[in-house]
């Protein structure tokens, strides 16, 4: 493999890292951002480096530039895009053009359209350097964090049921003993492919493949990722019914605690290098707790309403 491309060392962090302590190591943070049906990941390293894996649909361009500048995001130091469908590039646009960004790095399987054609503009029209996304890339983040591009696939799938998602851009991204995998749309053809090539894919946190897909996140390959978090970004009632029963009970079979954007909204993840933090933007449990509760009265209350119905003279 090759050695670390620094391609970021020297850019000033644009993140807001926690300020560290004699008693507190640097923290790495990554954000799941809830774009609904399509994937999108803030990496802010422990030196303030910002990565952006995906930008979502078009749909969600407004709330994910709102939630970059929340984060007081700009320019971004690098925007990884895993592969070219309208649900992982469809934000990049806005977010070229409002935030800012120092490098992209482009999925290489080709797939044309008119949201790919609107951010290759824009790209152009802020100068922003684009660089292909090729297998064995490393780049420092900084303060010990690298992010290591294990797929796409070389040479490339093909006479896949979808060569785009099967060529998807696989990302792991370390820090002392914590791991983030980043799958794309990988689907099952690619998970054998890394398993046959012997990557090292194992990590604590696993962003899971194609929306938790029926067709990817296959029993093998989870056995040697060994997920304790796996996040799955998705959509509220989509229409193509993501994620599958399946690959859910495969996850949490496994030992993985599932967070959904869908129910949990923008699950953030932080890591000191040992220990991880997760939170999520709703209380899933707590929204459950509070619909039962309101379900349970309101049979209360019908039950109530029908005995005093009885019991009142004709």
């Amino acid at each position: 493999m090759p050695s670390i491309v620094a391609l970021l060392l020297g850019l000033a962090g644009a993140g807001e890292p926690r300020a560290a302590t004699a008693k507190e190591a640097p923290r790495l943070r990554v954000d799941f951002i809830d774009v609904g049906q399509g994937d999108a990941a803030l990496i802010t390293s422990p030196s303030g480096k910002t990565i952006l894996i995906d930008g979502g649909p078009h749909e969600a361009s407004a709330a994910l530039v709102a939630f970059l500048r929340g984060r007081h995001v700009g320019p971004l130091d690098l925007v990884l895009l895993t592969h070219r469908h309208a649900d992982h590039l469809g934000g990049l646009a806005a977010v070229i053009g409002t935030i800012g960004a120092r490098l992209f790095m482009d999925a290489t399987t080709p797939h044309p359209g008119k949201e790919r054609e609107h951010l290759m503009r824009a790209l152009a029209e802020a100068r922003v350097p684009v660089r292909d996304a090729t297998l064995g890339r490393q780049i420092d983040l900084g303060a010990g964090a690298t992010l290591t591009l294990l797929g796409p696939p070389a040479p490339p799938i093909t006479g896949s049921r979808s060569d785009v998602n099967a060529n998807s851009v696989v990302a792991r991204l370390d820090y002392g003993q914590t791991r983030f995998l980043f799958m794309g749309d990988a689907e099952t053809v690619t998970e054998r492919w890394l398993i046959e090539q012997g990557a090292d894919v194992q990590a604590r946190v696993l962003k899971v493949a194609h929306h938790g897909s029926r067709f990817s996140s296959t029993k093998r390959f989870l056995d040697l990722v060994r997920p304790e978090v796996a996040v799955i970004s998705v959509g509220a009632d989509n229409d193509y019914h993501h994620p599958a029963p399946a690959t859910v009970r495969r996850l949490e079979t496994g030992g993985a605690r599932v967070l959904r954007t869908d129910l949990d909204g923008t699950v953030t993840i932080e890591s000191d290098g040992h220990a991880l933090t997760t939170r999520a933007a709703r209380e899933r449990h707590a929204q459950l707790d509070a619909q039962l509760d309101a379900q349970l009265d309101a049979q209360l209350d019908a039950q109530l309403d029908a005995q005093l119905e009885t019991m009142s003279p004709p």
